[in-house]
């Protein structure tokens, strides 16, 4: 912002640093140790000027919300520039879970009780990966293979998403990344959360290639 004020500077820098801070607080102590109180302390200001900057507690995780997403698509884009694959995109997703394991929680885990996450803010950078991966699939002759198709009435919700996104995939293609997603998020949830028991953190890598393998790519 190369016309901006003084004043303006100073607001994007104590923005930029309440998401710092909210971001160790969450990696640190999980949702529950995200406080506005405290990031006003961390900040030296008293707690009610922090509301200057972030109206509540919902705004703060949208914030947060937000920012997790566009961390985990800037690192997959920057992969994808070496290995433009599937597998790619699995293994930096798995990656990037492990060494933020409560902001993947807040992204893919459980719905926040009592919080609504506005759409106009967090559509676009929560559904960068899937609209990568659509037109990934699109491009790979994985897709081409002949499965049985659902109805197509029963793709609609899905079709019209896409669209809204700038996207036409034909239905093969947006069962496929249906496919693949649900794959890739279902099994980085299932290593967060530890629904496999101990001892498969050891081969997380390998168990993503072998999925990402047994689904064709």
């Amino acid at each position: 912002m190369t016309n901006s004020t003084p004043r303006q500077r100073a607001r994007l820098e104590t923005e930029a640093q309440i998401t710092r801070i909210g971001n160790r607080m969450l990696d640190d102590d999980g949702l529950e140790g995200v406080s506005l109180r405290a990031i006003a302390r961390e900040l030296g200001i008293v707690s009610s000027a922090i509301y200057r900057y972030v109206k509540n507690r919902d705004e703060l995780l949208t914030i947060l919300i937000r920012d997790a997403f566009t961390a985990i698509a800037d690192e997959v884009d920057e992969a994808l520039t070496r290995d433009e694959s599937v597998l790619t995109v699995g293994v930096t997703m798995l990656a990037w879970s492990r060494r933020h394991p409560n902001r993947w929680a807040l992204i893919y885990g459980t719905p926040i009780p009592d919080y609504q996450a506005p759409r106009n803010e967090t559509v676009v950078p929560g559904t960068r990966i899937m609209v990568t991966l659509t037109n990934l699939l699109e491009k790979s002759s994985a897709v081409q293979t002949s499965s049985e198709l659902p109805p197509s009435h029963a793709l609609d919700p899905l079709r019209e998403g896409l669209r809204e996104l700038g996207l036409e995939p034909d239905d093969q293609v947006i069962v496929r990344s249906v496919t693949v997603w649900a794959a890739l998020v279902g099994l980085i949830n299932a290593l967060r959360f530890g629904q496999f028991g101990p001892g498969v953190e050891l081969v997380e890598d390998e168990l993503m290639r072998g999925v990402v393998s047994s689904l064709g790519h």
